[in-house]
């Protein structure tokens, strides 16, 4: 089930680019509260494992939930998709649980968290360098995208929709 094809893989790539900037609104309007909050002199994290856990509350959960409470939605899709014609549902055709879109989105969304806890480790290295084992994070936060990306093109499907049994159609 799902769209197979060029065609319908680009329709999700630009519902995709459409939600990102939702998420860059977010984040702008994040930066802009903590600016104003703070005087301009917002204050450090004091350690990388700090610097994550406010990240992935103020950034990744947001934006996981925004994915996945839109999908759950009677609309079964977030912006980018309702505006493009998709939806997201259960391989019946039926409209998918939250349960269902939040493991979908939580796994959309862990390359990108996995990229931000390299950057908090490099961050956060100075002369000792960066840990090896931030390394392999770093590596899948690039190499689990290309995979979904290849397998959008090339079977309709991403793993992620795979894994949480969902599907995407134009209607």
């Amino acid at each position: 089930m799902g769209m197979g094809g060029l065609a319908p893989a680009l329709w999700r790539l630009f519902a995709f680019a459409i939600d990102w900037v939702v998420i860059a609104t977010w984040g702008g309007a994040l930066f802009g509260l903590v600016w104003w909050s703070t005087d301009g002199s917002p204050s450090a994290s004091s350690n990388p494992w700090q610097g994550q856990a406010i990240g992935f509350l103020s950034m990744t959960l947001p934006v996981v939930l925004y994915f996945s409470l839109c999908e759950a939605s009677a609309g079964q899709g977030t912006l980018g998709k309702r505006m493009l014609g998709l939806r997201v549902s259960q391989l019946s055709g039926e409209r998918a649980p939250w349960k269902q879109t939040l493991l979908r989105a939580a796994l959309k969304f862990l390359p990108w968290e996995m990229g931000h806890l390299l950057a908090h480790q490099a961050f956060f290295a100075g002369d000792a360098g960066i840990p090896l084992w931030a390394f392999l994070p770093g590596i899948l936060s690039f190499a689990l995208p290309a995979w979904w990306v290849a397998s959008l093109f090339v079977q309709g499907r991403t793993p992620y929709d795979r894994w949480s049994q969902t599907a995407v159609h134009r209607v």
